[in-house]
Order: C-alpha cells, then structure tokens, then sequence
C-alpha cells in the first residue's frame, strides 16, 4: 500500500469538504430570513413580511387598507391586519404602523394574534389628511371627530373629509347640533355615501360601525356597540353563565328563536320560557366584543330581548 499517496488523498479530500463548507455558510446577520428579492420589494410587502413575522400564525395574515405616511422625513406604511389565533379562529382587523427604515412592525394587539414585540404607537396623520384637517370649520369637536372617523374606517382619505367640509359649516346638516355620537353617525353615514367601500379587507371583510350604547328601545340588530350592556347586580342578567363556547352560544339563541317562531306558527308547543331566554341572553353576553362572531351575537341578542318583553306581555 503506498501510504504517501494515501495520506495526500486524505489530506486534499479534507481540504475540499472544508471549502465547500466555508461556500455554503452564510452568518444569519448577512442573510436574514427572507430572501434578497425582499430588499428590492415595495414598501408594502416589506410592510406585510414584517408583520407576518410577528403573528403566532402567519399563514392566515390577511392585509387591509395599506398606505404610505411620511412625517418629520420618516417613512411608514399602516394599515390593519387580520389573522387567527392560538385558537385557530380569526381575529377581527387590528391595526398596524411599519417604519420603512428600521423594518420594524408594531401591531395594536394584545397578544391574541402575535407575539411578544414593542409597544404599539399609533399611524402619524399624513401630510392630505393634516390639509383636511385644518380646512375643517372650527365647530367644537371636529377634528377629533375627523380622527375617530378614520380610527373607525381607516380607508377614509383627505378627498373625502374634504367634501364634507360644507356640511359641517353653519348652514349645514351637522350644524344643528345634536351627541357626539349622533354627529360622528352623521359623518360616517355621509362617507359611505361619498363612494367608500362597505368592506375594507380584500377579500371583503365586514367593517360594521360600532354605535355608542343607547336605551334599549334604540337598540338596532344591525348596530353593535363598542361592548355589551352592564345590568345592575340584582338583574337577571347579571347573573353568571354556564361556560359555553361561541359556538354553542350561538347555537343555544337560534334554538331559542327557532322554538319562538314554531310557537307562534302553531307548528309547535315547545314556547321557551322566559327563563330560557334569559339564560340564552346570559350565553351571548360572555362572547368576548373582539370575536369577529359578536355583530351576529349583538344581533341575536337585540331578538332576544324582544322575545323575552314579548314572554312577559
């Protein structure tokens, strides 16, 4: 055996599997986790890379109403995010601020769709919507009112605002006073009206305006506020509920209103009683306002209420 020959085999076969080596690795601060393409993208893909990165499934981001803002020379891209939870059920839209030079993504989430990252810090107001702003009349309210029109549908841009500067003045609809709440229904029913669009996720995801809590009388299906009804401790439906998913939340209302309309059609003797109904009340109010189930569960629990005066009577 020639052993010399051997050994310069070795040593050379060494030195190649080495070399390859050294050619395949790459540190992960030269070569991060998405491909060089990236770099090259648009502002908003960088936006949507950076906040899937973030959520706990980012297969199921579904991206809304994106846009550019510039302030004080720096660049961000905002806009609203939907995604599933741990659960495996979505989450309604939550807003989101990317900033162009850092790369970085803050999501307005309390943890049920992402994880653990900075504190979130709000859209700035671009340069169209400060000129809305400041060609708004000086009625008491109005800009912040501009504001939470936009935190409401966030696809309202300065050309609309701009066109309901006349309304607003002292001749016009919203001069005659009224709530704060009456005004800004008045503001958002002229924006749908001024061409924005029902939905504002692509794939046409429901943005259904969320009205203060009015007395019951006023209560409208149609209309959920911000969060359910507080009853006083001795009120029936103050008292706990079973534990129940929304799922079965929702099951156990339509059961209730389908016993009601059999009732009432004589097609059956099963009427539910108004402590059934109650408790299907009960069901509905321990649905968490964020699960994208609440507008039906407001809806079914407005029916609710009306078939339970309707027991009573």
């Amino acid at each position: 055996m020639n052993v010399p020959a051997a050994v310069i085999s070795a040593a050379f076969g060494a030195a190649v599997f080495a070399a390859m080596n050294a050619f395949q690795y790459r540190p992960s601060s030269i070569m991060p986790d998405y491909s060089l393409d990236s770099i090259f993208a648009t502002k908003h893909s960088k936006a949507r890379l950076a906040v899937t990165r973030l959520l706990i499934d980012p297969a199921s981001a579904d991206f809304s109403a994106l846009r550019s803002v510039e302030e004080d020379k720096a660049e961000y891209v905002c806009g609203a995010v939907r995604a599933k939870d741990k659960s495996g059920h979505y989450v309604e839209y939550r807003d989101f601020v990317y900033t162009v030079a850092v790369d970085v993504a803050r999501i307005d989430d309390d943890g049920r769709i992402a994880h653990r990252h900075g504190a979130f810090r709000r859209c700035p107001i671009s340069e169209e919507e400060k000129v809305a702003l400041r060609k708004m009349p000086t009625m008491p309210g109005a800009a912040s009112m501009a504001k939470n029109i936009q935190t409401i549908l966030p696809t309202a841009g300065a050309t609309v605002l701009s066109t309901m500067t006349p309304d607003m003045s002292a001749g016009g609809a919203m001069s005659s006073g009224g709530t704060l709440e009456q005004q800004v229904g008045q503001m958002a029913s002229q924006l749908g009206s001024a061409g924005q669009p029902g939905s504002v996720g692509q794939q046409g995801a429901s943005s259904t305006f969320k009205a203060a809590l009015r007395k019951e009388g006023e209560w409208r299906s149609d209309q959920p506020p911000l969060a359910w009804p507080t009853f006083p401790s001795d009120h029936p439906l103050a008292r706990p509920a079973k534990k129940r998913t929304t799922a079965q939340a929702m099951d156990l209302a339509k059961d209730i209103e389908d016993r009601w309309e059999k009732s009432n059609s004589g097609a059956s003797n099963s009427r539910p009683s108004s402590d059934e109904v109650k408790e299907a009340c009960r069901a509905l109010l321990a649905i968490d306002p964020k699960d994208e189930a609440y507008p039906k569960a407001w809806a079914a629990f407005v029916r609710l209420r009306k078939i339970d005066r309707d027991t009573a009577s």
